[in-house]
């Protein structure tokens, strides 16, 4: 997939936010980003609403990206850096209407096209194992919503909503493609995303912090001249 770079000369690019968190793009994309050039310049950040969600995790993720190969950011932003995630950071509040926290769920399967990098993923699960783990819950969740898809086709008014009060509490191995698991088993998944998107705001804010320290500061600019 091709990545048009408006400018760029001597290992520094620049990009409108635009280019890169409102098209989609994943976070492999933005690791080739990180290892091609030392210096990225990203102009226009707006505040990102809390409908804006997919774009503040490809945001999460360039700056998740940049940070592991010791990148230098600069931003350029319509708000102080403090408010460009604040919306969605409330997202780790998120819980079903019935009171069950999402986090406590362990309901973090679900996430958006734009997954972490690897190298990322791993080192937050705590292993490979931990990663292993999680892909094949994932495609445990691709097989449910299969058939869940397939369930709507042969019958229709079993997906309709007659769960009470579409939010449920059923555990991450329930056969969520049952008549009386599906709408609620979704909605419960979805909180879950959600609150992974919040996490992965406040994760990034923190990095964007450290990112002005002058250690990183340092560990940036070594990387700059072994590129030079």
């Amino acid at each position: 997939r091709a990545l048009p770079v408006p400018g760029m000369a001597e290992g520094t690019a620049r990009f409108h936010f635009d280019n890169l968190c409102r098209r989609p793009l994943a976070a492999e994309d933005f690791l080739h980003v990180a290892l091609r050039f030392h210096t990225i310049f990203v102009h226009s950040v707006p505040r990102l609403s809390l409908e804006e969600h997919n774009e503040a995790r490809r945001f999460t993720n360039l700056v998740d990206a940049l940070y592991e190969h010791s990148a230098r950011l600069i931003l350029h932003s319509e708000v102080p850096l403090g408010e460009v995630l604040r919306s969605v950071e409330a997202l780790t509040q998120a819980c079903a209407d019935d009171g069950h926290d999402a986090d406590k769920l362990g309901l973090f399967e679900t996430m958006y096209d734009d997954q972490p990098n690897l190298q990322i993923q791993i080192k937050e699960l705590g292993g490979r194992e931990k990663w292993q783990e999680l892909q094949e819950r994932r495609l445990a969740e691709e097989q449910r919503a299969t058939a869940r898809h397939l369930g709507r086709l042969v019958a229709p008014e079993a997906v309709q909503g007659t769960t009470g009060s579409g939010w449920s509490a059923s555990p991450a191995a329930s056969d969520l493609s049952a008549p009386d698991q599906g709408v609620a088993g979704v909605m419960v998944a979805a909180v879950g995303s959600l609150q992974e998107s919040g996490f992965a705001a406040r994760r990034a804010v923190s990095r964007l912090k450290e990112m002005q320290t002058m250690p990183y500061l340092e560990s940036a600019q070594r990387r700059r001249e072994a590129m030079c």
